[in-house]
């Protein structure tokens, strides 16, 4: 059995996070932070100055000689960048010998351009070349905060992690652990030309809907000139957020995917309350390995707030490729502290350990893992 050490590594991310947990702890949207009305990628002024200057820090802006720059070239034009390398080192039981690579994990540069009023465009360009490029034009002059998104970007579905190795998105692609599959089909490479519609009809209540090329049951990436109408994936999402006493915080989500023969159900939110908050999503895909399999992925994530700037984490998943037999499952654990010292940076030390079920196979190694992030 390989032995998987993450030992601790100073590397920089000019990351325009997607974290769901502060969506339910401010008691709103993701697109409180965001540009994207969906969430992630670029944050808007309100993240990038006001969230991420003196909300989230341990260090605010009082305490800064300088103020940082917030990306705004001119009223018409935001920039942003996102920049992740990682390494790791691992024991292979054939030689008994240490690896340690150092790999880039991504590395994006944003531009968002608004030439007017609930008209605007960004554009995500992968420096690599190795994940698609992201691109999208928004129109937001509807009726009810109504908007109309056109491009290429990620359906509408679920909690949108920052980790795609979380169960309920992409999942481990490479470390199945004798699985066929260990996560869902929201892998950072599949980026399909869409067209999505979201608006507000009660306050609390969203609801978005969206048709995209299907990335699913191909691995077609294209424009779908040959697809047929069935041969789309449809999305809908609703979700409810309620606020009690001003301190609790809850986040409802239901959202449904169909593509081809996959069916995909979440339901998905969080409560926060004070320094606590609770992030979860029960997911099930039908049809997905196979035409007869449906997959189960589960994610909790708890997080504790012991001071501005310090929050304690642990998290819980859980995914089964098939329910419907005892062919394997696995389950992992993790706990942790994220630490944001001033603005643009942050640190992130956790361990996890994995748990196999019904396989042929020894449990792994628990992992060590230490991040740091800058972003602006």
């Amino acid at each position: 059995m390989n032995k998987t050490l993450f030992i601790p590594l100073i590397f920089i991310i000019n990351i325009a996070f997607t974290i769901p947990r502060y969506a339910v702890e401010n008691g709103a949207s993701c697109n409180l932070c965001h540009v994207n009305p969906t969430g992630g990628g670029l944050r808007n002024d309100y993240g990038n100055t006001l969230f991420a200057l003196d909300e989230l820090p341990m260090r605010t802006s009082e305490s800064l000689e300088k103020e940082p720059w917030d990306g705004f070239v001119n009223e018409y034009f935001q920039m942003g960048g996102d920049l992740r390398v990682q390494s790791y080192v691992t024991e292979n039981i054939d030689d008994g010998e240490y690896r340690f690579p150092i790999f880039p994990m991504q590395a994006d540069i944003y531009g968002y351009f608004t030439p007017s009023d609930n008209l605007s465009l960004f554009t995500r360009i992968n420096l690599s070349g190795t994940m698609p490029n992201e691109f999208w034009l928004l129109i937001a002059d509807f009726p009810a905060d109504g908007w109309l998104k056109v491009g290429r970007s990620v359906p509408d579905f679920g909690l949108k992690l920052d980790d795609h190795t979380a169960y309920i998105r992409g999942g481990s692609i490479r470390a199945t652990h004798g699985l066929v599959k260990e996560g869902l089909f929201f892998t950072p490479d599949k980026m399909p030309s869409l067209l999505e519609f979201g608006f507000k009809p009660a306050n609390g209540l969203r609801l978005t809907a969206g048709v995209s090329n299907r990335f699913i049951s191909s691995g077609d990436q294209s424009y779908g000139f040959n697809d047929q109408l069935t041969d789309k994936t449809f999305t809908a999402k609703a979700s409810y957020i309620k606020s009690y006493f001003e301190i609790v915080h809850t986040n409802l989500m239901i959202s449904y995917l169909t593509e081809s023969v996959v069916d995909a159900y979440a339901l998905s939110g969080g409560l926060s309350a004070g320094p606590l908050s609770w992030t979860f999503e029960l997911s099930q895909a039908d049809n997905w390995i196979t035409e007869t399999e449906s997959s189960l992925a589960l994610y909790h994530e708890l997080a504790y707030t012991l001071k501005q700037g310090i929050d304690l984490i642990g998290k819980y998943e859980f995914f089964d490729p098939d329910q419907d037999i005892s062919n394997g499952s696995v389950q992992r654990f993790t706990a942790g502290i994220e630490i944001f010292p001033r603005y643009g940076l942050q640190y992130i030390i956790q361990t996890r350990l994995i748990q196999l079920e019904n396989l042929n196979a020894d449990d792994p190694s628990a992992e060590f893992l230490f991040q740091l992030h800058y972003w602006f």
